[in-house]
C-alpha cells in the first residue's frame, strides 16, 4: 500500500505555512468518476450511463466546487486546510498542486466504506458538499486518521 503522506510530502511541504504539518493523504476521485471513466471506455456503458444521470455529471457549487472531481486526484489533510493535487496524463503519481480547502469551513466529514473505496462526502459551513472515493490501495486510513485529527467530533463512519 502506498503511503499517502509519503507520496505527497515533496509537494506539499513548499507550500506549507509555519506550524502547519502534513498529517495524511489518499489517492482518490470524484463521485463515481472510476465507473464513469470505465463506461467511457466502452466496459460497462449501462452502469456508467446510469451513474452519470444520477449525479448528472455536475460538481456542486459553493464550497464543495473547490473539491476536484477528476478521475484520479490526490487529496492531503494538514492540521490547517485540505490540499488537492492533479496527476500527470501518464501516471496516478502526484504531479501539481490544484487547490486547497480551509478546514474551519468543513462542517463534517462522513465516511462510508466500499466494496473497492472509502467514500468520504465533505459537508461545508455554506450547506454544500462533495463526495469523493478514496482507493483502497492508497492508505485511505492515513487520510482518514488526519481527518479525525484535524477535526475532532467531526468525521462520522456510516
Amino acid at each position: 500500500m502506498a503511503d499517502g503522506k509519503k507520496v505527497l510530502s515533496g509537494l506539499a511541504t513548499p507550500l506549507l505555512t509555519a506550524g502547519e504539518e502534513l498529517l495524511g493523504g489518499c489517492r482518490s476521485a470524484g463521485k463515481g468518476a472510476v465507473a464513469k471513466s470505465a463506461a467511457a471506455a466502452g466496459i460497462a456503458g449501462a452502469v456508467g450511463g446510469t451513474i452519470d444521470g444520477m449525479t448528472g455529471g455536475k460538481r456542486s457549487g459553493g464550497i464543495a466546487s473547490d473539491v476536484p472531481q477528476e478521475r484520479i486526484f490526490w487529496i492531503g489533510a494538514t492540521n490547517q486546510r485540505l490540499l488537492y493535487f492533479g496527476v500527470s496524463a501518464f501516471s496516478s503519481k502526484p504531479k501539481r498542486f490544484v487547490g486547497e480547502t480551509s478546514l474551519q469551513l468543513v462542517e463534517s466529514v462522513d465516511v462510508k466504506k466500499q466494496m473497492a473505496t472509502r467514500r468520504l462526502t465533505f459537508t461545508f459551513t455554506d450547506g454544500s458538499s462533495a463526495s469523493v472515493d478514496l482507493y483502497r490501495a492508497s492508505s485511505p486510513d492515513s487520510l482518514q486518521s488526519a481527518l479525525e485529527a484535524a477535526l475532532p467530533g467531526k468525521v462520522n463512519n456510516a
